[in-house]
């Protein structure tokens, strides 16, 4: 018979034992299935009409580093070795794909060997979770054609790119639900006079920034304009006295393309603004759900809760509780809730590229009126509260993994 991964295939020799069970008996001298690690589950489906045996699901994750030193120093380690564990207890195998093998199509990744992880050749995952964090990489022409080349194989890539906070606007302006949910946007500084005389209160952003950075806020008061802002100079907070003068920094600073959106007085917790990151995924039936969700409240020399620029987490419920009455925070609650799964559809059904796990942040007024801040295909994996157990994202993956999977060989 055939045994068959994603695309790789390898002939083995099968016999029937006495417990009414399948023997497979494989050499796996030179092939991508040598390095697979003794598994304690792994789901099989047997076709004999074709004499094929598929095995899944396996997925991977796509990420810079490539060396075993970067891996065990990476941020994201503890999450790596969840998903291993996790796709282990339920019948998947798990891996990493280094950027280069993925580029130079050498078909090696990093396993988890039960002790170590350790790099080595391997079959085509069914899944593949790009986590690649460089958009100039993934705009250059042999990312592209890796993507291209992996798709052609069958293999499910989801999340293939960054997304730009102008796209994701204007994906989502014209919707009658969304639209009361986000405020005034408009692109490019050239807009700002506009928009400071409209607001007196806005945020310059960054199209392409993440993790909080490259934000200013800037308020239009009696004595001039007062700037706060996180990335461009120690100084903080500036004043400048007329609008050229405020310009001309900008213009020093700006490079790239910025939105100006206005401020939406949120709701802070001891002074501190305050913000929810809600996390949503792909089920087996191509809906969207969220999987998990935290308040993130900024620190004390921070006017952004992203905990990349020091915000604590804290559970929703609870600090919502803290300001307003049970049933109103319920009710608060459940309207995120539902904004961020229309939000989710509506993105993922009219962009470019296919996803199927987002980061929603979402801020709340004195009413209780939620705003739509902002959406990402890279969400951070540390805004997590549980800590002793296997977070919601990694059952999720496994889930839309599996799903995949059962579908593709049915």
């Amino acid at each position: 018979m055939t045994l068959k991964c994603g695309s790789s295939l390898l002939d083995v020799t099968c016999m029937g034992t006495k417990t009414d069970s399948l023997q497979v008996m494989l050499d796996t001298s030179d092939s991508l299935f040598a390095s697979i690690p003794t598994l304690e589950n792994i789901w099989f489906s047997i076709d004999t009409r074709n004499a094929l045996i598929h095995m899944g699901p396996v997925a991977a994750l796509l990420l810079n580093q490539s060396s075993l030193a970067t891996i065990h120093s990476h941020s994201l380690k503890e999450y790596f070795t969840e998903c291993q564990e996790w796709f282990q207890r339920k019948g998947g195998f798990f891996y990493l794909l280094p950027l280069s093998s993925f580029v130079g199509n050498k078909g090696e990744g990093v396993y988890y060997n039960g002790k170590d992880w350790e790099t080595g050749p391997l079959p085509d995952p069914h899944v593949l979770y790009n986590r690649c964090h460089s958009r100039k990489i993934e705009r250059s022409s042999s990312f592209q054609k890796a993507l291209v080349r992996t798709l052609d194989r069958g293999i499910q890539v989801f999340n293939s790119g960054f997304l730009s906070k102008d796209e994701v606007y204007n994906a989502l302006k014209d919707s009658p639900v969304l639209s009361p949910h986000l405020p005034d946007t408009l692109k490019g500084l050239h807009s700002l006079e506009k928009m400071l005389t409209l607001h007196h209160d806005v945020f310059v952003k960054g199209i392409n920034g993440s993790k909080g950075r490259y934000i200013m806020r800037i308020q239009k008061r009696d004595d001039g304009y007062h700037m706060q802002q996180n990335s461009f100079s120690p100084e903080n907070p500036l004043t400048f006295p007329t609008y050229p003068a405020l310009y001309k920094q900008l213009k020093a600073w700006c490079n790239s393309s910025y939105l100006v959106q206005e401020t939406i007085p949120f709701l802070t917790i001891e002074g501190q603004p305050l913000d929810f990151r809600f996390l949503c995924h792909q089920n087996r039936n191509e809906d969207w759900e969220l999987v998990s969700s935290v308040a993130r409240i900024a620190s004390q020399d921070q006017f952004v809760a992203n905990v990349d620029q020091g915000g604590r987490i804290e559970k929703p419920l609870a600090v919502l509780q803290t300001i307003f009455s049970p049933r109103e925070s319920v009710a608060i609650m459940k309207g995120m809730k539902e904004l961020c799964i229309h939000a989710s559809t509506l993105l993922a059904g009219s962009i470019e590229g296919h996803f199927a796990e987002l980061g929603i942040d979402i801020g709340i007024d004195q009413s209780g009126k939620p705003w739509l801040i902002e959406i990402n295909s890279k969400p951070s994996k540390r805004t997590y509260l549980e800590n002793d157990r296997i977070r919601p994202s990694v059952k999720a993956l496994y889930e839309y993994s599996l799903a995949n999977w059962t579908n593709k060989e049915e």
